[in-house]
Protein backbone atom coordinates (compact mmCIF):
# COMPACT_ATOMS: atom_id res chain seq x y z
CA UNK A 1 0.00 0.00 0.00
CA UNK A 2 3.42 2.39 0.63
CA UNK A 3 4.18 2.15 -2.70
CA UNK A 4 0.82 2.66 -4.62
CA UNK A 5 0.27 5.70 -2.29
CA UNK A 6 3.97 6.89 -3.42
CA UNK A 7 2.89 6.08 -7.29
CA UNK A 8 0.09 8.61 -6.87
CA UNK A 9 2.03 10.82 -5.13
CA UNK A 10 4.63 11.07 -7.19
CA UNK A 11 3.38 9.90 -10.49
CA UNK A 12 5.69 6.84 -10.69
CA UNK A 13 7.14 4.16 -8.76
CA UNK A 14 10.72 3.65 -9.26
CA UNK A 15 11.95 -0.64 -7.72
CA UNK A 16 15.33 -1.45 -8.09
CA UNK A 17 16.56 -5.00 -8.87
CA UNK A 18 12.91 -6.07 -10.05
CA UNK A 19 14.17 -8.35 -12.51
CA UNK A 20 17.21 -10.90 -12.10
CA UNK A 21 20.18 -10.92 -14.01
CA UNK A 22 19.45 -13.45 -16.22
CA UNK A 23 16.49 -12.22 -17.51
CA UNK A 24 18.28 -9.36 -18.27
CA UNK A 25 20.45 -11.57 -20.01
CA UNK A 26 17.44 -12.72 -22.00
CA UNK A 27 16.26 -9.42 -22.63
CA UNK A 28 19.63 -8.01 -24.13
CA UNK A 29 19.85 -11.36 -26.35
CA UNK A 30 16.19 -10.19 -27.64
CA UNK A 31 17.15 -6.49 -28.01
CA UNK A 32 20.41 -7.81 -30.10
CA UNK A 33 18.75 -9.72 -32.35
CA UNK A 34 15.98 -7.02 -33.19
CA UNK A 35 18.46 -4.55 -33.31
CA UNK A 36 20.27 -6.65 -36.08
CA UNK A 37 17.14 -7.35 -37.86
CA UNK A 38 16.69 -3.60 -38.26
CA UNK A 39 19.56 -2.62 -39.43
CA UNK A 40 19.16 -5.63 -41.71
CA UNK A 41 15.63 -4.29 -43.00
CA UNK A 42 17.33 -0.32 -42.92
CA UNK A 43 19.48 -1.39 -46.17
CA UNK A 44 16.34 -1.65 -48.17
CA UNK A 45 13.64 0.60 -46.36
CA UNK A 46 13.12 2.74 -43.52
CA UNK A 47 9.77 4.27 -42.09
CA UNK A 48 7.66 1.89 -40.39
CA UNK A 49 8.03 -0.99 -41.69
CA UNK A 50 6.32 -4.29 -40.27
CA UNK A 51 8.40 -7.61 -40.23
CA UNK A 52 6.85 -11.26 -38.22
CA UNK A 53 4.26 -9.63 -36.65
CA UNK A 54 6.34 -6.89 -35.53
CA UNK A 55 6.71 -2.98 -36.69
CA UNK A 56 10.19 -1.00 -37.09
CA UNK A 57 10.30 2.08 -36.76
CA UNK A 58 13.25 3.01 -38.36
CA UNK A 59 15.54 5.92 -40.18
CA UNK A 60 18.97 6.62 -41.35
CA UNK A 61 21.46 9.28 -39.86
CA UNK A 62 23.93 9.46 -42.15
CA UNK A 63 26.03 5.56 -41.50
CA UNK A 64 24.01 5.17 -38.75
CA UNK A 65 20.53 3.37 -38.47
CA UNK A 66 18.37 4.97 -36.17
CA UNK A 67 15.88 2.84 -34.05
CA UNK A 68 13.08 4.82 -33.34
CA UNK A 69 11.53 1.92 -31.53
CA UNK A 70 9.96 -1.39 -32.38
CA UNK A 71 6.70 -2.05 -31.79
CA UNK A 72 4.61 -5.58 -30.45
CA UNK A 73 8.64 -6.93 -29.89
CA UNK A 74 7.55 -9.34 -28.83
CA UNK A 75 5.48 -11.16 -31.97
CA UNK A 76 8.89 -11.54 -33.14
CA UNK A 77 10.51 -12.09 -29.94
CA UNK A 78 8.04 -14.30 -27.97
CA UNK A 79 10.56 -14.28 -24.79
CA UNK A 80 9.51 -10.38 -24.45
CA UNK A 81 6.02 -11.38 -23.71
CA UNK A 82 6.71 -13.49 -21.51
CA UNK A 83 8.80 -11.59 -19.37
CA UNK A 84 6.26 -8.96 -19.63
CA UNK A 85 3.37 -10.94 -18.24
CA UNK A 86 4.97 -12.67 -15.24
CA UNK A 87 2.84 -12.32 -12.12
CA UNK A 88 5.48 -10.50 -10.63
CA UNK A 89 4.75 -7.67 -13.27
CA UNK A 90 1.19 -7.87 -13.82
CA UNK A 91 0.32 -8.14 -10.31
CA UNK A 92 1.30 -4.44 -9.20
CA UNK A 93 -0.43 -3.43 -12.49
CA UNK A 94 -3.60 -4.95 -11.40
CA UNK A 95 -3.48 -2.66 -8.15
CA UNK A 96 -2.58 0.05 -9.89
CA UNK A 97 -5.58 0.11 -12.32
CA UNK A 98 -7.57 -1.55 -9.96
CA UNK A 99 -8.56 -4.15 -11.95
CA UNK A 100 -8.44 -7.92 -13.00
CA UNK A 101 -8.15 -7.30 -16.61
CA UNK A 102 -6.15 -5.59 -18.62
CA UNK A 103 -5.57 -4.56 -22.52
CA UNK A 104 -1.82 -5.40 -23.46
CA UNK A 105 -1.22 -2.27 -25.45
CA UNK A 106 2.45 -1.56 -25.95
CA UNK A 107 5.16 -4.10 -25.56
CA UNK A 108 8.25 -2.21 -27.14
CA UNK A 109 11.84 -1.59 -27.22
CA UNK A 110 13.41 1.78 -27.33
CA UNK A 111 17.39 1.94 -28.42
CA UNK A 112 19.33 4.98 -27.71
CA UNK A 113 22.51 4.00 -29.47
CA UNK A 114 26.00 5.87 -29.46
CA UNK A 115 25.60 9.20 -31.18
CA UNK A 116 22.62 8.42 -33.13
CA UNK A 117 20.52 11.61 -31.94
CA UNK A 118 17.49 9.42 -30.94
CA UNK A 119 15.31 11.45 -28.36
CA UNK A 120 11.99 12.39 -26.88
CA UNK A 121 10.20 15.69 -26.37
CA UNK A 122 8.59 16.76 -23.71
CA UNK A 123 5.34 14.49 -23.19
CA UNK A 124 2.45 12.67 -20.96
CA UNK A 125 1.42 9.38 -22.81
CA UNK A 126 -1.72 10.29 -22.49
CA UNK A 127 -1.56 12.03 -26.09
CA UNK A 128 -0.04 8.98 -27.66
CA UNK A 129 -2.95 7.61 -26.20
CA UNK A 130 -5.72 9.67 -27.85
CA UNK A 131 -3.58 10.37 -30.70
CA UNK A 132 -3.81 6.89 -31.88
CA UNK A 133 -7.28 6.04 -30.43
CA UNK A 134 -9.68 10.06 -30.72
CA UNK A 135 -11.80 7.56 -28.90
CA UNK A 136 -9.70 7.02 -26.06
CA UNK A 137 -11.09 7.52 -22.37
CA UNK A 138 -10.21 7.49 -18.75
CA UNK A 139 -12.38 5.04 -17.83
CA UNK A 140 -10.90 4.57 -14.30
CA UNK A 141 -10.71 8.23 -13.25
CA UNK A 142 -6.96 7.15 -12.80
CA UNK A 143 -5.43 7.64 -15.81
CA UNK A 144 -6.95 3.88 -17.43
CA UNK A 145 -3.11 2.86 -18.51
CA UNK A 146 -0.13 1.87 -16.91
CA UNK A 147 3.67 2.59 -18.52
CA UNK A 148 5.79 -0.12 -16.93
CA UNK A 149 9.83 0.61 -18.43
CA UNK A 150 12.75 -2.16 -17.51
CA UNK A 151 15.74 -0.76 -17.79
CA UNK A 152 18.17 -3.27 -19.90
CA UNK A 153 21.22 -0.81 -19.89
CA UNK A 154 22.78 1.21 -17.22
CA UNK A 155 20.57 4.66 -17.60
CA UNK A 156 22.22 8.34 -17.17
CA UNK A 157 21.63 11.80 -18.12
CA UNK A 158 24.71 11.06 -20.79
CA UNK A 159 23.16 8.22 -22.54
CA UNK A 160 19.98 9.77 -23.36
CA UNK A 161 18.25 8.71 -19.82
CA UNK A 162 14.49 10.13 -18.76
CA UNK A 163 13.63 13.24 -16.67
CA UNK A 164 10.40 13.66 -15.39
CA UNK A 165 9.16 16.45 -13.54
CA UNK A 166 7.77 15.31 -10.18
CA UNK A 167 3.90 15.75 -9.26
CA UNK A 168 3.02 16.41 -12.89
CA UNK A 169 0.28 14.06 -13.12
CA UNK A 170 -1.47 15.43 -10.99
CA UNK A 171 -2.58 18.63 -13.32
CA UNK A 172 -4.10 16.18 -15.84
CA UNK A 173 -3.88 16.49 -19.68
CA UNK A 174 -1.94 19.70 -20.42
CA UNK A 175 -1.91 18.77 -24.05
CA UNK A 176 1.82 19.84 -23.86
CA UNK A 177 1.90 18.98 -28.24
CA UNK A 178 -0.23 22.04 -28.80
CA UNK A 179 1.94 24.38 -27.14
CA UNK A 180 4.89 25.68 -29.63
CA UNK A 181 6.38 28.30 -27.55
CA UNK A 182 9.39 27.15 -25.93
CA UNK A 183 8.97 30.08 -23.20
CA UNK A 184 5.71 28.65 -22.48
CA UNK A 185 5.90 25.37 -22.36
CA UNK A 186 8.79 25.58 -19.86
CA UNK A 187 6.12 27.38 -17.51
CA UNK A 188 3.24 24.97 -18.08
CA UNK A 189 5.18 21.95 -17.91
CA UNK A 190 7.37 23.52 -14.71
CA UNK A 191 10.09 21.89 -16.38
CA UNK A 192 12.53 24.16 -14.22
CA UNK A 193 11.65 21.16 -11.82
CA UNK A 194 12.90 18.56 -14.00
CA UNK A 195 14.92 15.25 -12.37
CA UNK A 196 16.63 12.76 -13.65
CA UNK A 197 16.24 8.86 -13.44
CA UNK A 198 19.74 6.91 -12.36
CA UNK A 199 18.79 2.88 -13.23
CA UNK A 200 20.46 -0.20 -13.00
CA UNK A 201 19.69 -3.34 -15.54
CA UNK A 202 16.59 -4.90 -14.13
CA UNK A 203 15.20 -1.74 -12.17
CA UNK A 204 11.55 -1.17 -13.29
CA UNK A 205 9.70 1.79 -13.39
CA UNK A 206 5.99 2.27 -13.35
CA UNK A 207 4.45 5.74 -14.68
CA UNK A 208 1.29 7.51 -14.90
CA UNK A 209 -0.38 8.58 -18.00
CA UNK A 210 -0.19 12.03 -17.32
CA UNK A 211 3.29 12.61 -15.83
CA UNK A 212 5.42 14.77 -18.17
CA UNK A 213 8.93 13.07 -18.90
CA UNK A 214 11.53 13.12 -22.28
CA UNK A 215 14.37 12.51 -22.69
CA UNK A 216 17.53 13.57 -24.85
CA UNK A 217 19.97 12.25 -27.22
CA UNK A 218 22.70 9.70 -26.53
CA UNK A 219 26.23 11.41 -26.48
CA UNK A 220 27.65 8.67 -24.31
CA UNK A 221 29.82 5.75 -25.69
CA UNK A 222 27.07 3.21 -24.26
CA UNK A 223 23.77 2.02 -25.16
CA UNK A 224 20.59 3.21 -23.34
CA UNK A 225 17.56 0.16 -24.07
CA UNK A 226 14.52 0.16 -22.40
CA UNK A 227 11.66 -2.06 -22.88
CA UNK A 228 8.75 -0.46 -22.16
CA UNK A 229 5.23 -2.24 -21.77
CA UNK A 230 1.61 -0.36 -21.45
CA UNK A 231 -1.94 -1.68 -19.82
CA UNK A 232 -4.90 -0.19 -20.21
CA UNK A 233 -8.04 -0.49 -17.90
CA UNK A 234 -10.88 -2.54 -20.23
CA UNK A 235 -12.73 -0.34 -22.55
CA UNK A 236 -10.22 2.74 -22.75
CA UNK A 237 -8.87 1.72 -25.44
CA UNK A 238 -11.03 1.10 -28.64
CA UNK A 239 -8.49 0.43 -31.45
CA UNK A 240 -6.27 -2.20 -32.60
CA UNK A 241 -2.41 -1.54 -32.41
CA UNK A 242 0.23 -2.21 -34.73
CA UNK A 243 1.33 -5.84 -33.85
CA UNK A 244 0.32 -9.61 -34.26
CA UNK A 245 -1.24 -9.92 -30.85
CA UNK A 246 -1.09 -6.58 -29.61
CA UNK A 247 -3.74 -4.75 -27.31
CA UNK A 248 -5.15 -8.37 -26.17
CA UNK A 249 -7.19 -8.59 -23.14
CA UNK A 250 -5.81 -10.31 -20.18
CA UNK A 251 -6.24 -11.51 -16.83
CA UNK A 252 -4.54 -10.26 -14.61
CA UNK A 253 -6.00 -12.07 -11.65
CA UNK A 254 -5.32 -15.09 -13.47
CA UNK A 255 -1.17 -14.14 -13.17
CA UNK A 256 -1.87 -13.23 -9.22
CA UNK A 257 -3.33 -16.32 -7.74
Amino acid sequence: MQQIDAYRAEGLLVIPNFFKKVEIEQLKTCADKLQLTASTIAKKQTGKVMYLGTEFVLDKLEDKVQIHRIVWAGAAQPKLLELARQKKLLSPVSQLLESSEACHLINQLHYKLPHDEVSFDWHQDVKNRRTFDPNWQDLNKTGSFVQVIIAIDSMTSANGGIFYVPKSHLNGDLFLEQITDTAKLQAVAKLDNAIALQLNPGDVIFMDPYLIHGSKANISDKPRRIFINGFAYPGANKKPYPGTGSAQLISLKANND
